[in-house]
């Protein structure tokens, strides 16, 4: 989901200097602003609400099941995520899936602060006494460690999450650049968005599941690992999913691990 900032590193470090700053917000947010109806998306069960300048899609859960609490990659909209919904939703999951600002109709420019500050806001409108399972996908992640790191799991700051998915995790956006261009630190220190997980690592102390594509050649598994042993839980697992890239795992043999880890924190 990152390869936008994988081009533009590449054209710096090869001698186009530009403003990195004026840039890199376009770069890590390529989002797709269209405002789809869930309707026209193809999953009419599903509602749309927008508060604050907030665009968010969701569902009520079945009788017993939990609420999953979808924080979105950076590319495309919500609507490219019906078919995720839609597997939710038929096994009786909720969903609550914010759009983040610049994306699928929401209102106002997307940064770290932006996004964090409206995704806080969205959870803490949740009942207290929700069962909801938080899933963060690539840059989600980001966020959903963000959300975390503001202390909302504290008594007196609203719902905690009956667990944790982080698909695809990064450490930060700073690890995923070197990754991709070793040797490009100096550049890097002019970078504003930083989505930095692993200093937020010690919040997770619920039931966690990292999945991790075995070949991501955008974000390595060792960033995830790196997040997944830091984690101070102790019901946690790594699933590290053989011959699988950055955006290719939902898979038959991944997605009843998936169900498994969500019906069993509920």
């Amino acid at each position: 989901m990152f390869w936008r900032l994988a081009l533009v590193l590449g054209v710096l470090t090869g001698g186009a200097w530009f403003s990195l700053q004026a840039i890199e917000r376009a770069i890590v947010y390529p989002f797709d602003a269209t405002r789809v109806a869930p309707t026209a998306a193809g999953v009419p069960r599903m509602q749309e609400v927008k508060r604050a300048g907030l665009v968010t899609w969701q569902a009520t859960a079945a009788p017993g099941k939990p609420t999953i609490f979808y924080l979105h990659g950076n590319a495309g909209n919500l609507a490219n995520r019906a078919g995720r919904f839609s597997r939710f939703m038929a096994r009786g999951y909720g969903v609550v899936a914010p759009a983040y600002p610049g994306s699928s109709g929401s209102d106002g420019p997307p940064s770290q602060e932006a996004i964090t500050q409206a995704i806080t806001g969205i959870w803490r409108e949740l009942p207290r006494d929700a069962h909801v399972v938080i899933y963060g996908e690539s840059l989600g992640t980001g966020v959903a460690m963000q959300l975390l790191g503001r202390g909302v799991t504290h008594p007196d700051k609203g719902l905690a999450p009956a667990g944790v998915i982080l698909e695809a995790p990064f450490t930060s956006v700073r690890d995923v650049a070197r990754h991709l261009y070793p040797g490009i630190d100096p550049l890097l220190a002019h970078l504003t968005q930083e989505w930095d997980s692993m200093t937020r690592a010690a919040t997770l102390t619920m039931p966690l599941l990292v999945v991790h594509g075995q070949n991501d050649r955008m974000i390595p598994p060792e960033q995830g690992r790196a997040l997944f042993e830091a984690a101070t839980g102790t019901d946690k697992r790594f699933l590290e999913v053989p011959d699988a890239g950055h955006t290719d795992l939902w898979r038959n043999d991944t997605l009843p691990e998936v169900w498994a880890f969500i019906d069993r924190v509920k």
